[in-house]
Protein backbone atom coordinates (compact mmCIF):
# COMPACT_ATOMS: atom_id res chain seq x y z
CA UNK A 1 0.00 0.00 0.00
CA UNK A 2 1.10 3.70 -0.29
CA UNK A 3 0.74 6.64 1.49
CA UNK A 4 -1.88 8.34 -1.31
CA UNK A 5 -4.17 5.38 -0.29
CA UNK A 6 -4.76 6.47 2.90
CA UNK A 7 -7.39 9.07 2.48
CA UNK A 8 -9.46 5.70 0.96
CA UNK A 9 -9.74 4.40 4.52
CA UNK A 10 -11.68 7.18 5.38
CA UNK A 11 -14.62 5.83 3.60
CA UNK A 12 -14.64 3.03 6.72
CA UNK A 13 -15.54 5.95 8.81
CA UNK A 14 -18.13 6.70 6.92
CA UNK A 15 -19.83 3.33 7.13
CA UNK A 16 -19.66 3.54 11.06
CA UNK A 17 -15.89 1.79 11.65
CA UNK A 18 -14.57 3.80 14.48
CA UNK A 19 -12.74 6.52 13.81
CA UNK A 20 -9.70 4.83 16.25
CA UNK A 21 -9.67 1.74 14.39
CA UNK A 22 -9.42 3.07 10.97
CA UNK A 23 -6.18 4.76 11.89
CA UNK A 24 -5.03 2.01 13.32
CA UNK A 25 -5.38 0.63 9.78
CA UNK A 26 -3.96 3.40 8.15
CA UNK A 27 -0.82 3.52 10.27
CA UNK A 28 -0.16 -0.61 9.29
CA UNK A 29 -1.30 -0.20 5.88
CA UNK A 30 0.15 3.38 4.20
CA UNK A 31 2.86 4.19 6.44
CA UNK A 32 5.37 5.71 4.59
CA UNK A 33 7.97 4.85 6.30
CA UNK A 34 7.53 0.90 6.85
CA UNK A 35 9.78 -1.19 4.26
CA UNK A 36 7.78 -3.91 1.77
CA UNK A 37 8.24 -6.92 0.94
CA UNK A 38 6.68 -9.05 -1.52
CA UNK A 39 7.33 -12.83 -2.63
CA UNK A 40 5.20 -12.84 -5.34
CA UNK A 41 5.66 -11.46 -9.03
CA UNK A 42 4.66 -7.45 -9.34
CA UNK A 43 2.88 -6.39 -12.53
CA UNK A 44 3.40 -2.41 -13.06
CA UNK A 45 1.22 -1.22 -16.16
CA UNK A 46 2.50 2.55 -16.11
CA UNK A 47 5.66 4.02 -15.24
CA UNK A 48 7.12 4.47 -11.75
CA UNK A 49 8.21 7.61 -10.95
CA UNK A 50 11.06 8.58 -8.70
CA UNK A 51 13.76 11.24 -8.28
CA UNK A 52 16.57 8.73 -7.74
CA UNK A 53 15.02 5.74 -9.90
CA UNK A 54 16.35 5.59 -13.47
CA UNK A 55 15.91 2.39 -15.46
CA UNK A 56 18.08 1.70 -18.27
CA UNK A 57 16.99 0.00 -21.32
CA UNK A 58 18.45 -0.87 -24.61
CA UNK A 59 18.09 -0.62 -27.86
CA UNK A 60 19.08 -1.51 -31.95
CA UNK A 61 19.66 1.34 -33.90
CA UNK A 62 18.09 0.70 -37.38
CA UNK A 63 19.73 4.23 -39.33
CA UNK A 64 23.09 6.40 -38.87
CA UNK A 65 22.60 9.10 -36.31
CA UNK A 66 21.56 12.51 -37.60
CA UNK A 67 20.91 16.49 -36.46
CA UNK A 68 17.41 17.26 -36.56
CA UNK A 69 18.30 20.46 -38.32
CA UNK A 70 21.61 21.46 -39.77
CA UNK A 71 23.96 19.67 -41.12
CA UNK A 72 26.82 18.07 -38.26
CA UNK A 73 29.17 20.32 -36.18
CA UNK A 74 27.48 23.77 -37.99
CA UNK A 75 25.04 24.76 -35.36
CA UNK A 76 22.70 21.88 -35.71
CA UNK A 77 20.23 21.30 -33.12
CA UNK A 78 20.56 17.84 -30.75
CA UNK A 79 20.98 14.61 -32.74
CA UNK A 80 19.00 11.53 -33.15
CA UNK A 81 18.61 8.40 -33.93
CA UNK A 82 16.21 6.10 -34.34
CA UNK A 83 15.89 2.06 -32.76
CA UNK A 84 14.61 -1.37 -31.74
CA UNK A 85 13.84 -1.64 -28.44
CA UNK A 86 15.43 -4.66 -27.25
CA UNK A 87 16.50 -7.18 -24.49
CA UNK A 88 19.82 -6.89 -23.53
CA UNK A 89 23.53 -5.39 -24.86
CA UNK A 90 23.93 -7.84 -27.40
CA UNK A 91 20.52 -7.16 -29.07
CA UNK A 92 18.27 -10.42 -28.09
CA UNK A 93 14.74 -10.07 -28.74
CA UNK A 94 13.76 -7.25 -30.48
CA UNK A 95 10.36 -5.68 -29.59
CA UNK A 96 9.77 -3.94 -33.00
CA UNK A 97 8.57 -0.67 -30.97
CA UNK A 98 10.99 2.19 -33.03
CA UNK A 99 12.01 5.07 -30.73
CA UNK A 100 13.63 7.94 -31.32
CA UNK A 101 16.25 8.69 -28.87
CA UNK A 102 18.01 11.71 -29.03
CA UNK A 103 21.89 12.06 -28.41
CA UNK A 104 23.54 14.75 -26.96
CA UNK A 105 27.01 15.72 -26.84
CA UNK A 106 29.33 18.72 -26.12
CA UNK A 107 29.74 21.37 -29.16
CA UNK A 108 33.14 19.96 -29.70
CA UNK A 109 31.88 16.40 -30.42
CA UNK A 110 29.53 14.92 -33.05
CA UNK A 111 27.69 11.33 -32.11
CA UNK A 112 29.23 8.01 -33.82
CA UNK A 113 25.81 5.56 -33.85
CA UNK A 114 25.90 3.72 -36.96
CA UNK A 115 22.70 1.24 -37.80
CA UNK A 116 22.94 -2.14 -36.01
CA UNK A 117 24.54 -0.59 -32.91
CA UNK A 118 23.32 -1.47 -29.55
CA UNK A 119 22.85 1.23 -27.55
CA UNK A 120 21.70 2.16 -23.87
CA UNK A 121 18.97 4.58 -23.18
CA UNK A 122 16.64 5.99 -20.21
CA UNK A 123 13.35 7.48 -20.62
CA UNK A 124 12.77 11.18 -19.66
CA UNK A 125 9.98 12.23 -17.36
CA UNK A 126 8.62 14.02 -20.49
CA UNK A 127 8.16 10.58 -22.13
CA UNK A 128 11.61 11.45 -24.64
CA UNK A 129 14.33 8.81 -24.49
CA UNK A 130 18.20 9.65 -24.33
CA UNK A 131 21.14 7.92 -24.52
CA UNK A 132 24.34 9.37 -23.31
CA UNK A 133 27.73 8.83 -23.87
CA UNK A 134 28.50 8.05 -27.57
CA UNK A 135 29.73 11.37 -28.49
CA UNK A 136 33.14 11.49 -30.84
CA UNK A 137 35.34 13.90 -32.30
CA UNK A 138 34.06 16.53 -34.35
CA UNK A 139 33.77 15.40 -38.12
CA UNK A 140 37.22 16.30 -40.01
CA UNK A 141 38.98 16.04 -36.73
CA UNK A 142 42.61 13.92 -37.51
CA UNK A 143 43.35 11.11 -35.41
CA UNK A 144 47.33 9.85 -35.40
CA UNK A 145 47.81 5.97 -35.30
CA UNK A 146 50.07 3.23 -35.08
CA UNK A 147 47.26 0.96 -35.58
CA UNK A 148 47.48 0.97 -39.35
CA UNK A 149 45.35 -0.11 -41.85
CA UNK A 150 42.89 -1.16 -39.05
CA UNK A 151 38.95 0.04 -39.50
CA UNK A 152 37.95 2.87 -36.94
CA UNK A 153 33.76 3.05 -36.83
CA UNK A 154 33.20 6.54 -37.76
CA UNK A 155 36.75 7.10 -39.10
CA UNK A 156 38.68 6.28 -42.14
CA UNK A 157 42.61 6.61 -43.43
CA UNK A 158 43.33 9.90 -45.14
CA UNK A 159 44.28 8.72 -48.12
CA UNK A 160 41.98 10.33 -50.81
CA UNK A 161 40.10 7.62 -51.01
CA UNK A 162 38.57 6.13 -48.04
CA UNK A 163 38.30 9.72 -46.44
CA UNK A 164 36.55 10.70 -49.92
CA UNK A 165 33.82 13.21 -50.02
CA UNK A 166 31.44 10.11 -50.97
CA UNK A 167 32.13 8.53 -47.62
CA UNK A 168 31.91 11.69 -45.74
CA UNK A 169 35.31 13.13 -45.57
CA UNK A 170 37.40 15.83 -46.80
CA UNK A 171 39.05 13.92 -49.92
CA UNK A 172 42.18 15.42 -49.23
CA UNK A 173 45.01 12.52 -49.64
CA UNK A 174 47.63 13.11 -47.15
CA UNK A 175 49.86 9.89 -48.64
CA UNK A 176 53.80 10.97 -47.72
CA UNK A 177 52.70 14.46 -46.82
CA UNK A 178 53.29 16.64 -43.58
CA UNK A 179 50.56 18.57 -42.13
CA UNK A 180 51.44 22.40 -42.41
CA UNK A 181 48.33 25.06 -40.85
CA UNK A 182 47.33 27.45 -43.71
CA UNK A 183 47.47 31.44 -43.61
CA UNK A 184 44.14 31.70 -45.41
CA UNK A 185 41.33 29.48 -45.25
CA UNK A 186 41.05 29.42 -48.44
CA UNK A 187 44.19 27.57 -48.96
CA UNK A 188 42.59 24.77 -46.94
CA UNK A 189 43.47 20.88 -48.37
CA UNK A 190 46.10 22.46 -51.30
CA UNK A 191 49.63 20.77 -51.52
CA UNK A 192 53.36 21.96 -51.94
CA UNK A 193 56.74 21.14 -51.28
CA UNK A 194 59.08 18.15 -52.71
CA UNK A 195 60.51 14.77 -51.98
CA UNK A 196 64.01 16.07 -52.90
CA UNK A 197 65.48 19.37 -54.30
CA UNK A 198 68.13 21.37 -55.58
CA UNK A 199 71.06 22.68 -53.24
CA UNK A 200 72.74 26.28 -53.46
CA UNK A 201 75.83 26.54 -51.64
CA UNK A 202 78.03 29.65 -51.43
CA UNK A 203 81.63 29.44 -51.42
CA UNK A 204 84.47 30.92 -52.65
CA UNK A 205 87.28 29.51 -55.06
CA UNK A 206 91.05 29.94 -54.52
CA UNK A 207 94.19 28.73 -56.80
CA UNK A 208 97.50 28.39 -56.56
CA UNK A 209 98.35 28.47 -60.20
CA UNK A 210 95.76 30.95 -61.65
CA UNK A 211 96.54 33.75 -64.52
CA UNK A 212 99.05 33.82 -67.51
CA UNK A 213 101.99 31.87 -67.28
CA UNK A 214 104.40 30.30 -69.80
CA UNK A 215 105.35 27.15 -70.32
CA UNK A 216 109.66 26.18 -69.63
CA UNK A 217 111.40 25.56 -72.72
CA UNK A 218 113.83 22.22 -73.19
CA UNK A 219 117.43 22.74 -74.21
CA UNK A 220 120.19 20.86 -75.42
CA UNK A 221 123.84 21.19 -76.57
CA UNK A 222 126.47 20.43 -79.47
CA UNK A 223 129.84 20.54 -80.11
CA UNK A 224 132.75 18.42 -81.09
CA UNK A 225 136.44 17.93 -80.49
CA UNK A 226 138.22 21.17 -78.71
CA UNK A 227 135.04 22.97 -79.70
CA UNK A 228 133.06 25.20 -77.45
CA UNK A 229 129.30 24.07 -76.62
CA UNK A 230 126.91 25.73 -78.09
CA UNK A 231 123.28 25.59 -76.05
CA UNK A 232 120.48 24.72 -78.84
CA UNK A 233 116.91 26.13 -77.92
CA UNK A 234 114.33 23.24 -78.89
CA UNK A 235 110.23 23.80 -79.49
CA UNK A 236 108.30 26.79 -79.84
CA UNK A 237 107.78 29.21 -77.01
CA UNK A 238 103.97 29.33 -76.10
CA UNK A 239 101.61 31.14 -73.23
CA UNK A 240 98.66 30.16 -71.96
CA UNK A 241 95.75 31.36 -69.11
CA UNK A 242 93.62 30.26 -66.65
CA UNK A 243 93.49 28.16 -64.07
CA UNK A 244 95.43 24.67 -63.19
CA UNK A 245 92.93 22.42 -61.85
CA UNK A 246 94.84 20.65 -60.43
CA UNK A 247 95.79 23.40 -57.53
CA UNK A 248 92.27 24.47 -57.47
CA UNK A 249 90.34 24.47 -53.76
CA UNK A 250 87.41 25.14 -53.12
CA UNK A 251 85.65 26.51 -49.50
CA UNK A 252 81.81 26.61 -48.05
CA UNK A 253 81.04 29.03 -45.75
CA UNK A 254 77.82 28.12 -45.19
CA UNK A 255 75.91 26.77 -41.83
CA UNK A 256 77.94 23.18 -42.89
CA UNK A 257 81.45 24.56 -43.12
CA UNK A 258 84.13 23.38 -45.10
CA UNK A 259 83.92 20.00 -46.96
CA UNK A 260 81.50 18.04 -49.53
CA UNK A 261 78.16 19.46 -49.04
CA UNK A 262 75.81 17.42 -47.68
CA UNK A 263 71.50 17.86 -46.93
CA UNK A 264 68.91 14.89 -46.71
CA UNK A 265 65.70 16.72 -48.35
CA UNK A 266 63.29 15.22 -45.87
CA UNK A 267 63.85 15.30 -42.09
CA UNK A 268 63.85 12.14 -39.85
CA UNK A 269 60.80 10.75 -39.55
CA UNK A 270 58.58 7.46 -38.90
CA UNK A 271 55.94 6.18 -40.44
CA UNK A 272 52.01 6.13 -38.89
CA UNK A 273 48.63 6.16 -39.92
CA UNK A 274 46.82 8.67 -39.96
CA UNK A 275 42.66 8.63 -39.89
CA UNK A 276 40.02 11.70 -40.56
CA UNK A 277 36.90 11.40 -38.78
CA UNK A 278 33.72 11.47 -40.82
CA UNK A 279 30.69 12.41 -41.42
CA UNK A 280 28.54 9.01 -41.12
CA UNK A 281 25.03 10.10 -39.92
CA UNK A 282 22.33 9.90 -42.90
CA UNK A 283 23.40 14.10 -43.31
CA UNK A 284 25.69 14.45 -45.47
CA UNK A 285 28.22 17.93 -45.71
CA UNK A 286 28.55 19.37 -49.32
Amino acid sequence: MFSKHAVQFDRLAHEGMPIRQVEILKSILTNPDSDLEHHGNIVVTKAIASPDLKSARWAIANTNWQYDDDPPSQGGSIAYVHADECEDPVGKRKTGHVKKIYLPVSPSQDPNVEEGDVIMFFASNDGSYTAVGYGDARIGSLLHSTQTERAIKGWALMDGTNNSKEKGGSGIDGKDRFLRQWNASSSSGTTGGATSSSLTIEGTVSATDIGNHSHTLSQSTIGTGSESTVDVVTGTPTGDSGIDLSNVSVTFTGAGGSGSPSAPSIPPYVYVAVYERLNNSNNRLQ
